[in-house]
């Protein structure tokens, strides 16, 4: 039951292409029906490994690079649905590229990575609600959907702007392993 929270992680990151095909075939509900099963699967694994100390190294890579990938892939779909919000997309997809590779630089450092900070959690759930809500109810005005996307980058911004204490400690604990 331990590997419990790292299947679902595993589950999350199967459901991509599926979640990207039905975006990409203009089946917005379905893929809103797969991008809340995907939020349910990352909150379900999150409090499982927590609630009953089911927390793995595994786990802390896997998670981020499920949520990183998901939110890639979702942000690449709707740049080529809503191209005039390309900024915003634009964004979200170089601000989780910086993090995956900043992230991958240190665990390949041997750094042991805590996990995500309440701010990347916020800006995460805040991502899910405002695709999904993108996706599932048809025709939102312009202007209602570029507000809901400006919002999750303002939530993403705040969130990356937040880990960078962490990686300069994360840094320093690697300088440190050095010595």
């Amino acid at each position: 039951m331990k590997n419990l929270p790292n299947i679902l992680t595993g589950l999350r990151i199967a459901m991509i292409p599926f979640l990207v095909w039905q975006m990409l075939a203009g089946n917005a509900l379905n893929a809103g029906l797969i991008l809340i099963a995907s939020g349910v699967t990352d909150t379900l694994d999150g409090y499982l490994a927590r609630r009953f100390n089911w927390v793995s190294d595994l786990g802390k890579i896997l998670d981020p690079i499920a949520d990183k990938f998901t939110q890639t892939a979702v942000s690449i779909c709707l740049l080529v649905r809503i191209p005039n919000l390309w900024y915003f997309f634009a964004f979200l997809i170089f601000k989780d590229s910086v993090m995956l590779t900043l992230g991958g630089y240190l665990t390949r450092s041997g750094v042991k990575i805590e996990g995500a900070g309440i701010f990347g959690k916020v800006a995460t759930v805040v991502f899910y609600v405002v695709m999904i809500l993108i996706l599932i109810i048809p025709d939102i005005p312009d202007w209602v959907v570029c507000s809901m996307v400006a919002i999750d980058a303002i939530f993403a911004l705040m969130a990356a702007l937040s880990y960078i204490p962490d990686f300069h400690r994360y840094l320093a604990q690697r300088q440190t392993q050095e010595k």
